[in-house]
């Protein structure tokens, strides 16, 4: 199984918008964009459909900028997937317009995949957004600052300066 670039995109702003929660001033759209070299037009496409599942709300002009209606441990990364991929079907013949198989039918790798696609969602509905904000092991062992991944005014209370 392989994820959109979409879906990436759409973890990385629900994450972005979780780890800035409480920050004064609201990420907005370019800054996520800056942050992960991404197209901010592209972005903000993403953004409006994360706005429209009511998951994110969106204000424009200056103070503006992006929050998460829903805690962070209540977005279930198995919705998220369900929600932002447009094509869940692994093989030809799950799609019965556009199946050409002589075998569908007589084959049982459709019923075996179909089993591990629900397998995968199943894993995934186990964390929330928040759980990918937990520290890896390896992050917890490293010794120097990561000022790029930490929104401004975390960064700011941990170092007592901006940089």
């Amino acid at each position: 199984m392989r994820l959109t670039q979409r879906t990436d995109y759409t973890l990385r702003v629900l994450m972005y918008c979780a780890a800035c929660e409480g920050r004064a001033k609201l990420p907005t759209v370019s800054e996520i964009a800056e942050a992960h070299g991404i197209s901010r037009s592209h972005l903000m496409k993403i953004v409006m459909d994360l706005a429209g599942l009511g998951w994110l709300e969106t204000t424009r002009g200056r103070g503006g900028g992006l929050r998460l209606l829903k805690a962070p441990g209540s977005l279930s990364l198995g919705e998220i997937v369900r929600q932002t991929e447009t094509d869940m079907d692994m093989v030809e013949c799950f799609d019965k317009h556009l199946n050409t198989c002589r075998l569908d039918g007589f084959c049982r790798l459709k019923g075996i995949v179909k089993k591990a696609s629900r397998g995968f969602i199943e894993a995934l509905n186990a964390y929330t957004v928040a759980d990918l904000l937990e520290p890896t092991a390896a992050a917890r062992g490293f010794k120097g600052q990561l000022p790029h991944l930490i929104p401004l005014e975390k960064h700011e209370k941990k170092t007592g300066a901006l940089s």
